[in-house]
């Protein structure tokens, strides 16, 4: 079976997206974070953000994308952040003449990327759970609730463009 014909196999990836939009976040927010470290989980977030921002971004149906309305009822408007596509892809993914040079380096606005991608996540997360056939597929269920348990609880301690959250947990 094509994974565009197995929902709930697909439905793994996007979880996966979301996952790791937030572990790397609260990586980032990690006190004393080398900055190796942090470049690293920099670019975790940037492709992951960037992912889920295309997935909720308008596109052309007939792309091989997954889009929310493959997998429930969608009609939820997202803008596309074309800075965030931009940026994540020419200064991070692919090697480009984008790439700043050390004495460049512009911080990225984490806690608005993960705010515009928030609302949206949070909403297909619920949708997907009413979706029984959805549930089945690999700890599905219990991956898409933990998600929802986690999003609400993630603040952000400082205004500008930084990683400094307060843990779920916390």
């Amino acid at each position: 079976m094509k994974k565009r014909d197995d929902k709930p196999a697909a439905l793994d990836h996007v979880l996966y997206e979301i996952e790791m939009l937030i572990n790397s976040l609260l990586a980032l927010s990690r006190p004393g974070l080398s900055a190796r470290d942090a470049s690293g989980w920099l670019e975790v977030f940037a492709v992951h953000a960037r992912n889920l921002n295309e997935f909720f971004g308008p596109k052309d149906p007939g792309a091989a994308y997954m889009r929310p309305d493959h997998f429930i009822s969608w009609t939820d408007s997202y803008q596309l952040d074309t800075e965030l596509a931009r940026r994540a892809s020419g200064q991070i993914s692919h090697l480009t003449y984008d790439r700043e040079r050390p004495e460049e380096k512009t911080s990225w606005p984490f806690e608005k990327h993960f705010t515009a991608l928030r609302t949206p996540s949070v909403k297909f997360l619920t949708a997907v759970m009413q979706v029984e056939s959805l549930m089945s597929y690999h700890r599905n269920r219990s991956r898409a609730a933990a998600l929802l348990e986690v999003f609400p609880e993630i603040r952000f301690n400082s205004v500008q463009h930084s990683a400094n959250v307060a843990s779920p947990n916390a």
